[in-house]
């Protein structure tokens, strides 16, 4: 008798949906299967998703690879930071709130006034923002105080829902825990004072694991009604972001990932926990023991490339922009855009800064205005770099990945602007992968990390020119400084 072929499964717990992997033990993604779900937008500040939603959509997928593939274990990769509720027969009290939702902005100014917001930035490694869970609980705590009593357990991520679920365990990883605003880094655990202020018990919150852990095992009764083999131990898996890292092939210093989906994110991978935290980073637990993620964001990317699309009527591709871009020079033609249309993170940029386009005149076209957003936001997402950098980490080349990875043009501006090698993985969108290798890393399949990320592979490497890097040194440093004056001058309007 032959050989009985095993697969791994890695599911991607996003905001508008679910997409799941079945990879063989070579790395060989050999289905994928993608289902949606929705957003309840209250009005434009409140934004909530129905959790069973996220369960229907996640067995829904199991269930067309279940009989298929003889599954020898799962994990699950997730969004962060959406709140939601058990009652004492493990039964949702409410919608969950979203990650998105920004009813709490006046918990987190009474936040910052009672704790100061650099010690708290100092204690969680989070910049406190109302899409984080803690000013969510103090949002509950004073406005749904008797839904909140009712509370026998609090989560905070799709990942603990799904498990819960799946075997009964009520758990989070580090990485998630972590990025609550609710965890003390320092001390590894849960944040005593911000849950003492609140009024949370920390038995509410969930156990908390290591990304590669086992928390359980696939319920029989669940098993059997998908044709799942009995057995099948779930590994806890991770953030999104840490995924997509560790799908990207990413587990130590050097190596920065890149991610470009709705948001833009450069993703570093530290050995040692920054001293002091730099104001404009996010920092957090990464999959593995003594390993950190630190994080640098801006909210629009992708966003605000489909919004330029969507602006001139649709009546330009992606592909027709993108082809007319490459034809005109660095720097745009002298068009610049400040990318702040959701906002900026920096730190030398004021709280409700907004986006801008400068330098038009009636010679330039749309695809002057596309390249100059794709310049922008290397040139912000290099300003995250730097302050990486100023910690002394070394920065030894760019992976990138998510949508914004398919663009070559955006992949050469990157290489300039960061100065530093950009890769491209085959398979760019990594973060259900990153779950493939930490199920098959919990249950045992790979030896080690470096035997897991084989099964990783790259198709292109972008080096820096020369030329290039020297003028797009000149155009950052003008980009640095007008998006200072003009934000300084204009958010206000």
């Amino acid at each position: 008798m032959g050989t009985i072929l095993k697969y791994l499964v890695g599911a991607d717990l996003g905001t508008t949906g679910v997409k799941l992997y079945v990879v063989d033990y070579e790395g060989r993604i050999v289905n994928v299967v993608r289902k949606s779900y929705e957003l309840i937008f209250q009005d434009p500040r409140l934004i909530e998703q129905n959790p069973d939603d996220w369960w229907a959509a996640f067995i829904s997928c199991l269930k067309k690879v279940a009989k298929r593939y003889n599954v020898s274990a799962i994990a699950l990769s997730s969004q962060a930071n959406t709140l939601l509720l058990l009652n004492e027969r493990g039964h949702l009290l409410s919608n969950a709130i979203s990650w998105l939702d920004q009813r709490s902005f006046k918990e987190v100014n009474e936040l910052i006034e009672s704790f100061g917001s650099k010690y708290l930035h100092q204690k969680t490694g989070m910049i406190p923002n109302p899409g984080f869970t803690a000013p969510k609980l103090l949002w509950l705590k004073k406005n749904k105080r008797n839904l909140l009593s009712k509370a026998k357990k609090i989560l905070f991520s799709p990942q603990s829902y799904i498990v819960y679920k799946l075997t009964g365990e009520v758990a989070v990883d580090r990485s998630l825990a972590s990025f609550s605003m609710l965890y003390d880094l320092s001390k590894r655990t849960w944040f005593s004072e911000i849950l003492e202020y609140i009024g949370v018990d920390s038995n509410l919150l969930p156990d908390v694991y290591y990304s590669y852990e086992v928390v359980g095992y696939v319920k029989n009764e669940i098993a059997s009604r998908l044709g799942l083999s009995t057995g099948i131990p779930v590994v806890i898996g991770a953030h999104d972001q840490c995924c997509a890292t560790l799908g990207a092939g990413v587990y130590s210093q050097g190596p920065v990932v890149d991610s470009t989906g709705t948001a833009g994110v450069v993703f570093y991978v530290a050995e040692k926990l920054p001293r002091e935290i730099p104001e404009s980073l996010l920092v957090y637990h990464y999959v593995f023991q003594d390993t950190w993620a630190i994080l640098g964001t801006l909210s629009a990317s992708g966003a605000l490339i489909n919004w330029l699309i969507e602006f001139t009527g649709e009546k330009f591709s992606h592909e027709k922009l993108e082809r007319e871009a490459e034809k005109i020079p660095a720097g745009s033609d002298g068009v610049i855009v400040i990318p702040y249309f959701s906002g900026s993170f920096r730190p030398d940029v004021p709280t409700g800064a907004k986006g801008a386009i400068l330098g038009l005149t009636l010679f330039h076209k749309p695809h002057h205005v596309y390249r100059a957003v794709m310049e922008a936001i290397a040139f912000e997402l290099k300003y995250y770099l730097e302050t990486i950098r100023s910690l002394g980490y070394p920065l030894s080349e760019v992976i990138a990945v998510g949508g914004g990875a398919k663009s070559r043009l955006w992949r050469k501006i990157k290489a300039n602007v960061f100065e530093l090698p950009v890769l491209k993985p085959e398979i760019t969108d990594t973060a259900p992968l990153g779950a493939c290798i930490l199920a098959g890393i919990g249950s045992g399949i790979f030896k080690n990390i470096g035997e897991a990320v084989k099964i990783v592979s790259f198709e292109e490497k972008i080096k820096p020119n020369k030329d290039l890097v020297n003028t797009y040194r000149k155009l950052y440093e003008k980009y640095l400084d007008l998006s200072k004056k003009i934000c300084l001058e204009y958010c206000e309007i």
